[in-house]
């Protein structure tokens, strides 16, 4: 089955049952059908077809996901882009991307008039309300005379769906390449593990931009005709009135945002929601038990990556028991016969015993297809059919597994993967900075979060810290600006010259001590 056959088979078997609440709004799975056909034929008469790259640059809206599934049910790829995104990084994700078309928000239209010229791929811009910039068609306006009957287009459960760019060790984004049956086959067993049935409400606040909030809360209600509440933006203070406002038993968050609730001011009504299943990166295991209480919640932890959202999370209710502290077990699909298999290996990729660390390793017919147009890379992650995540962890003698650390040189904030080496190369561009290291610290929010530390080496004695703040916010996404800057005269290297930073990381004075605290006044 590929998309467009879901999408389909959802408006025939439940044509007025409410697929999406958002806000206000409440759409059915055909009025949903109907305004993905709309785009869809405006972006065939504007000559997209199958193969061809379609950026999305939009904050959580039904538009949102009319605009991804138009583009999936005529053969396109749907490729999003952060909106916390700055030009250079718009830019760097339509040109790679080779991408044809970009729908985006009015808000993003000053970043897409300032790159559109130098993206040379580009032809067409749509933006979902009416532009004053010139050559932009107004999406509401073109959809009003598309028809909602669409065409027959050859689409193989293997063809590319989505391109979701995420930070490497590169420092330059890759486009991971994930198929119409990847995504599948994801929304399945994601919805088998939670135990999401038909007749549920899921609701996620997390972006569409994301792999997390399509894979998960989008196909799992799509792939058993469930109903899908979607938040604009999470908000610590509102997220339960929320889940009662529409009667939501299942939740969907990222791990920053549960010490964000936690955090919250105590009430009565705490526990007096209707979410049974809370699905989340993580809870902190010194308040693990307590949050469930406090909440009245099972909480169901998850790890994944983009290029296997299919990976692992706690075992489905009555199967297994529950470990504090760690990840989960390998998600089960509802059918047997397709397996997800995930294992701890050491450095030349042989099994280690359990409670041994290694590196998690994963094979699945969910996986990626590779890196976009990176065959080096695509080659170091994938090797004979297994995902090599780069994090490492261990399993234990029932089979669970512990999640221990990145291994990559990739910091996790907020959500987001963020690479060292992309910050080290915007950092080393300021005409007054000879060198510079990135590292991730310890975040406040607790286990899987850091916060971001700058070593800089100034090749003027004048460079202050505030400085390489200001180059770092006017050039990059708010949440990669590094937190902390300590300014030093040399940093320790190998005798290749490369920086050592795992001495970096082991200094006492890794945070407050001798450096600038941006979050300080």
């Amino acid at each position: 089955m590929n998309i467009r056959e879901l999408i389909e088979y959802n408006s025939k078997h439940y044509p007025n049952k409410i697929y999406l609440f958002f806000e206000d709004q409440e759409i059915s799975y055909r009025d949903f059908n109907d305004n993905i056909n709309r785009i869809a034929n405006v972006l065939l008469n504007l000559g997209i077809k199958r193969g061809d790259k379609v950026c999305l640059m939009q904050f959580n809206s039904p538009e949102f996901l009319y605009s991804w599934f138009a583009i999936n049910k005529i053969g396109g790829v749907m490729t999003p882009i952060n909106t916390a995104f700055k030009d250079d990084e718009v830019k760097y994700i339509l040109t790679h991307s080779q991408a044809k078309c970009i729908i985006y928000d009015p808000n993003f239209e000053e970043i897409i008039n300032k790159v559109r010229d130098e993206c040379e791929f580009l032809k067409d811009l749509i933006c979902t309300e009416r532009s004053f910039a010139p050559s932009v068609i107004h999406l509401a306006e073109m959809m009003k005379n598309s028809s909602t009957s669409l065409g027959d287009v050859k689409i193989d459960d293997d063809d590319d769906a989505i391109y979701v760019y995420t930070s490497g060790t590169t420092g330059l984004p890759k486009g991971v390449m994930l198929s119409h049956r990847c995504w599948i086959l994801t929304g399945q067993s994601f919805a088998y593990t939670i135990g999401l049935k038909s007749e549920d409400r899921i609701m996620t606040p997390n972006p569409l931009f994301h792999a997390n909030a399509q894979a998960y809360s989008t196909m799992g209600s799509l792939s058993v005709g469930a109903s899908l509440v979607l938040i604009k933006k999470f908000s610590a203070s509102r997220t339960w009135d929320q889940t009662r406002k529409y009667n939501t038993k299942k939740l969907v968050l990222v791990g920053a945002m549960t010490p964000m609730l936690w955090n919250q001011p105590e009430k009565d009504s705490d526990s007096g929601n209707p979410v049974e299943t809370l699905v989340a990166g993580f809870v902190p295991k010194e308040y693990f038990g307590d949050f469930e209480k406090r909440f009245g919640v099972k909480v169901q932890t998850v790890f994944s990556l983009t290029e296997c959202a299919m990976c692992i999370m706690g075992p489905r209710e009555g199967v297994g028991v529950r470990k504090i502290g760690g990840v989960g077990v390998p998600m089960q699909h509802p059918d047997r016969n397709i397996k997800n298999v995930v294992k701890i290996v050491d450095k030349i990729g042989n099994n280690v015993s359990p409670n041994t660390p290694g590196e998690i390793i994963v094979r699945n017919p969910a996986i990626m297809k590779g890196y976009f147009r990176d065959p080096e890379a695509t080659e170091k992650t994938l090797k004979d059919g297994w995902v090599f995540t780069g994090d490492s962890g261990y399993m234990d003698e029932d089979g669970y597994f512990f999640f221990v650390a990145r291994e990559k040189d990739i910091i996790r904030k907020k959500g987001e993967n963020i690479s060292a080496v992309e910050l080290e190369n915007i950092i080393t561009k300021h005409p007054r900075i000879a060198e510079a290291a990135v590292i991730a610290v310890p975040s406040n929010l607790g286990h899987g979060e850091d916060e971001i530390k700058a070593y800089v080496v100034p090749s003027s004695k004048d460079l202050k810290a505030e400085e390489v703040i200001t180059w770092c916010t006017e050039r990059l996404a708010p949440f990669k600006v590094p937190r902390y800057i300590e300014l030093r005269e040399n940093l320790p290297k190998t005798a290749t010259g490369r920086v050592k930073k795992d001495i970096l990381k082991k200094e006492k004075r890794n945070l407050a001590e001798g450096s600038y605290d941006k979050e300080v006044k």
